[in-house]
């Protein structure tokens, strides 16, 4: 026999179930509109990705502290204006865009460019053993010499990085998915 009220039963499941439809529907949107489906972040200039590959400019270039540093980095303007103080683009639009980058580097002005892809801070990443051990830039950031504007296209949390971490060598799999490896 029961003392709780009947319609107090009642109540209690049709608030379980709102619970339950809610954190269904909130896993839901943030399946669809999380960190891996946002937009680009808007950026000082509009740069291209796949026109400056086409053009045959390498990653390692822009992004030189992607082979022996923690981070890729991003280009400085002076970097950009190392190749296009010589470089004559012949698309109206593009010259348009380099005339605004010349503009800045003229005025002194920094590029400060968005981050498109982080880790907070209490992550330890360095792109140097990834490099080494031959993951290309692909695999975490997808085809980005296929992107005009970049956005992230994984969201690239604890779980992205132990389901690579754990297909690698048997050997390597205890070091890579103890905790101190990415969190110091």
């Amino acid at each position: 026999m029961s003392i709780t009220p009947q319609w107090l039963n009642s109540r209690r499941r049709w608030m379980a179930l709102g619970i339950v439809l809610a954190l269904l529907l909130g896993g839901g949107l943030y399946f669809l509109f999380g960190p891996a489906a946002e937009a680009q972040p808007p950026q000082p200039l509009a740069f291209s990705h796949q026109k400056h590959v086409a053009a045959g400019a390498q990653c390692v270039y822009c992004h030189a502290g992607v082979q022996n540093g923690p981070v890729a980095g991003l280009p400085s303007i002076a970097k950009c204006m190392g190749c296009h103080q010589n470089i004559q683009v012949r698309d109206p639009e593009a010259q348009a865009k380099v005339d605004a980058l010349v503009r800045m580097w003229e005025a002194g002005q920094p590029l400060r460019w968005v981050k498109v892809n982080d880790q907070p801070d209490f992550v330890y990443f360095s792109h140097r053993p990834h490099v080494l051990n031959a993951v290309s830039c692909e695999q975490c950031h997808g085809n980005v010499s296929q992107m005009d504007l970049v956005k992230p296209v994984r969201d690239m949390n604890m779980g992205f990085c132990l389901d690579c971490h754990r297909q690698q060598a048997p050997e390597k799999v205890e070091r890579l998915v103890d905790c101190r490896t990415c969190h110091k």
